[in-house]
């Protein structure tokens, strides 16, 4: 029915696009494949779709695929097995152990947040760890608040932002992120009645363009900055009761939906390089109590 609906408005769905996009590269009338070499980065956020694709792009063999990925960072419904799309990575594949962007303060504060859970390799056939992942890099511990209220935890930012300004820290060297677009819109216009600029990851500022950047916990993904403030960790935000499959319904889904909620604070957190701070008004997140050094 949705297809059917779909061809009749004359639309597609980008995963259709990717199916079409394999069924041609695999296709006779394409020829031999079309590239000897095929790089992927962010490897965890690929959905089996795009990864037909790449297997289709490329002839297989001891170079043809090289693929970086953290499992840890999966906050996207994408989990596959490379093996069963005819990725074997058995015995092909290394573990990078040294964080060169966060300090190991930050690094090891977040790690703790995903606490003791199993996480499932990017092969699809195996687990993977953080065990002996670490930072070279030395600095502060983050600073972790609790507030009786909303408008005391953005007051309390405000205090941090003019901290770093006036330490020299560049206004887009710092981020403000939150699970949600009420929150940092409230965040914007108070730095804005403070005097301090700011604007919107999802508004696509340029390097040019001065003002701390705000953006949800989502869009923080592949970014970094000198100073990160994650605002409204809180029981209801973290995790979000909408996006996560009730034990009751299914386990294993809800365990899976638990462990992305957990991964997408991991990842907000580890997008600061020298100094962190994660606050929450009220009953702050349930990930928060399993975290040394948390209160």
């Amino acid at each position: 029915m949705f297809r059917t609906e779909l061809r009749s408005a004359g639309k597609t769905t980008h995963l259709q696009v990717c199916a079409h996009a394999a069924e041609l590269l695999a296709g006779a009338d394409f020829g031999p494949h079309r590239y000897q070499h095929v790089v992927i980065d962010e490897a965890q956020d690929l959905h089996p779709a795009q990864w037909r694709v790449v297997r289709a792009a490329v002839a297989e063999g001891p170079d043809d695929l090289f693929i970086t990925g953290d499992p840890h960072q999966r906050i996207y419904d994408s989990r596959v097995s490379l093996h069963a799309l005819g990725i074997p990575v058995t015995g092909r594949s290394s573990r990078l152990r040294i964080n060169y962007r966060s300090t190991a303060e930050i690094l090891a504060w977040s790690v703790g947040v995903l606490a003791d859970t199993t996480v499932e390799g990017l092969g699809g056939d195996s687990t993977d760890t953080l065990v002996g992942y670490r930072s070279l890099l030395r600095g502060s511990r983050p600073h972790l608040t609790g507030y009786a209220s909303e408008h005391d935890e953005i007051t309390a930012l405000v205090d941090h932002v003019r901290e770093w300004l006036n330490q020299g820290v560049k206004t887009d060297e710092i981020a403000v992120c939150t699970r949600f677009n009420v929150l940092q819109d409230k965040v914007h216009a108070r730095l804005a009645a403070e005097g301090i600029p700011a604007v919107k990851i999802r508004d696509r500022p340029g390097a040019h363009i001065e003002g701390v950047r705000l953006a949800s916990m989502h869009a923080m993904k592949g970014l970094e900055f000198r100073c990160v403030a994650v605002l409204g960790v809180t029981a209801s935000a973290v995790p979000f009761t909408r996006d996560v499959t009730p034990v009751d319904v299914d386990n294993l889904a809800h365990a899976n939906d638990m462990l992305k909620e957990r991964c997408l604070l991991f990842v907000a957190c580890t997008r600061a390089r020298e100094r962190l701070v994660v606050s929450w008004s009220g009953q702050s997140s349930p990930f928060l109590s399993s975290v040394p050094g948390s209160r």
